[in-house]
């Protein structure tokens, strides 16, 4: 089901909090998601991911809250260069782990 004339199954969610990345060969990096759906998430990175590539993240409440991180496995969609250099806009599938 789509809602409106968009193709996207959910609704986006800013949000706006640190976000840590965990790739596969266990380097860590810590972006900033910027929105959140059912089923993607859209976060910048300090990183290029390539299309495909799996990783992990943990979405990070804000300080104080009584909120626990949400820690999913990510798909990347895209990977777009932004204009601060070493920044990288990442559209992502997730799935969220037990």
């Amino acid at each position: 089901m789509t809602l409106g004339w968009e193709k996207r199954s959910g609704r986006r969610v800013p949000v706006n909090c640190p976000v840590q990345i965990l790739l596969k060969d266990e380097r860590e990096f810590l972006g900033l998601a910027h929105d959140l759906s059912v089923d993607g998430i859209l976060f910048d990175c300090p990183v290029q991911l390539a299309a495909a590539e799996e990783a992990e993240i943990t979405l990070l409440p804000p300080e104080g809250s009584f909120i626990t991180p949400l820690k999913a496995v990510i798909q990347v969609i895209r990977c777009d260069p932004t204009d601060s250099p070493h920044r990288f806009m990442i559209a992502a599938a997730l799935r969220v782990t037990k």
